[in-house]
Parts: structure tokens; C-alpha cells; sequence
């Protein structure tokens, strides 16, 4: 029997809300990133980066600390951003969102992939060089803009890593001014999530070492784990469509979800290429 109160809708229970916790905990994970970034910049020289990374692992005082603190702090970024967008999905937040903040989210993706691609080229290390050319060679496929994309991003073969390492830092500035203006405006970051991801990332720092692959005659070096299923897909299909249309179709897909007319088709494709990708990255990992 009804009391007189209303009685609260169904879907008012049923709708799920992306945690605004792992929201901070990746905006303080990239605050870490970016700080233990700038204690490596100092000794780094990009004219000898691996020479540079060399010497902070062993001459440096708490080099290596500092790298390894920035390699697992990357490495929790990527994790938590992944988390989150996969996280707006399942909420439905591209139905509360306007089309400029969808594609911010889906910008945002694309680009710290970037961020942390371009670290790595920047190290110099076989890894690194591998990815290097393989990106630069990629982009100049690309019809009309390929050439201004390489000189923005990559451009190894003429100037090492002097474009790796610029786009590394000044994009990284950029996400962190863009991230600050939307997401700090209403509330400090919660300083228990940030101690929490530095206690992570000191802890994994202190324990687990961050290797680089040293020039040699070796017959098969891997990239980035991220880049893996890229550079496995060349070896299945031509590179106009492994490494242009195949990457380029998770964010179209991501993207078009946003549209009730595409959404069936956006979110089918997208879990269709999720799968497939993740399937070439595990095979290529352990291969």
C-alpha cells in the first residue's frame, strides 16, 4: 500500500556511475609521472640518449629510482585510463556527456599512447630505435599528412630523438594543463589518493627493475607492450592496413558510440577490435 511517498524509479538503482576514484587515482598517477619526468630531464641529453639513460641507472644519484618511479607511474596511467574509458562505457556516460567532452575523452586516449610512445623512442635502446622507425616509416604512408605528422612526432632517421623527446614533454605539459582545467576546478586531488599511488609506485620503484635492450644482432626485439599487437599484425597483413586503418579503428569505434544512430554498430566493432588486438598482443608477447 502506498503511504503517499513517491516511490523511487527502478532505473535510478540500476544506473551505474563511473568511480570517481579511479578518476583521481589517474590523474594522480600521471602527477607522478610527470614529476619523476622532470628529476630525468635534467641529466638527459637527447643527443646521446642511451648513453643518457645509462648514466642514470649508474652515475646519476637516485637515477634509478627516479626512472623506474616514472616507468610505473606511465605504466598505472595507461592502466587507469584504460580502466576508465572501458568504465564510461559500461556506465552509458557517453549518453551524459556532449559530443565535446566524448571526443576529449577519446582524444586523450590517442594521445598519452602517444606520450608514452614517444618515451620510449626517446630512450634510444634497440626498443625503442625498432619503434622508432617502425612509427616513422608508418607515417609517411599517411596520404597528405603523413610528412607533417612524422616531423611533428618522429623523425628519427634525420634527427634521432630530438622530435620524440620534444613531443614527449610538451604534450605531456598540455595534457596536464588540459586535466588540470577540467578536473581540478571544482576540488583539490584528494591527497590520500595521491599518497597511495606514490606508495605504489615507490614500492614497485624499490622492487622490480626496468631494463633496456642494448644495441646487438638480435632476431627479434619487441616494442612497447602497447605497440606489441601493432607490430604482430605486420606480419599478417600489408602496413597501409596493420599499421594505419587497424590502430585507427579502435578510436573511430570509441568515438562513435556517442551516436544512438551507429551505436550498435561503434560498440560492436569496438569489442570486435578490443578482442582482436588484445589478441595479437598476447600472441606477440609471448612469442
Amino acid at each position: 500500500m502506498n503511504s503517499g511517498g513517491k516511490r523511487p524509479k527502478a532505473a535510478s538503482f540500476l544506473r551505474y556511475r563511473v568511480n570517481p576514484r579511479v578518476s583521481w587515482a589517474l590523474a594522480a598517477a600521471f602527477l607522478v609521472a610527470m614529476i619523476s619526468g622532470l628529476f630525468l630531464a635534467y641529466p638527459f641529453s637527447e643527443t646521446a640518449p642511451f648513453i643518457s639513460t645509462v648514466g642514470l641507472e649508474n652515475v646519476v644519484p637516485f637515477g634509478r629510482f627516479f626512472r623506474r618511479l616514472h616507468y610505473f607511474s606511465a605504466w598505472l596511467t595507461l592502466g587507469f585510463l584504460f580502466y576508465h574509458a572501458a568504465e564510461s562505457l559500461w556506465a552509458k556516460a557517453y549518453e551524459r556527456r556532449t559530443a565535446g567532452r566524448w571526443l576529449a575523452l577519446t582524444l586523450s586516449l590517442v594521445l598519452i599512447l602517444l606520450i608514452a610512445f614517444t618515451g620510449y623512442v626517446a630512450r634510444w635502446d634497440e626498443t625503442g630505435r625498432l619503434a622508432g622507425f617502425i612509427a616513422e616509416s608508418l607515417s609517411l604512408k599517411i596520404p597528405y599528412v603523413g610528412k607533417y605528422l612524422n616531423g611533428l612526432l618522429f623523425m628519427v632517421r634525420e634527427g634521432g630523438v630530438h622530435r620524440p623527446y620534444l613531443f614527449h614533454l610538451y604534450a605531456s605539459f598540455l595534457v596536464l594543463l588540459i586535466s588540470g582545467i577540467w578536473h581540478f576546478r571544482l576540488r583539490r586531488l584528494p591527497a590520500e589518493d595521491l599518497g597511495l599511488v606514490l606508495l605504489l609506485c615507490g614500492l614497485l620503484a624499490f622492487l622490480l627493475p626496468v631494463g633496456l635492450h642494448a644495441p646487438g644482432p638480435y632476431l627479434l626485439v619487441k616494442g612497447p607492450w602497447f605497440f606489441v599487437g601493432i607490430q604482430e599484425a605486420l606480419r599478417h597483413a600489408p602496413p597501409e592496413v596493420a599499421g594505419l586503418v587497424f590502430p585507427a579503428l579502435g578510436p573511430v569505434f570509441y568515438f562513435g558510440v556517442r551516436w544512438p544512430r551507429v551505436r550498435e554498430i561503434a560498440l560492436g566493432g569496438l569489442v570486435f577490435w578490443s578482442l582482436l588486438y588484445g589478441g595479437f598482443t598476447l600472441y606477440g608477447l609471448l612469442r
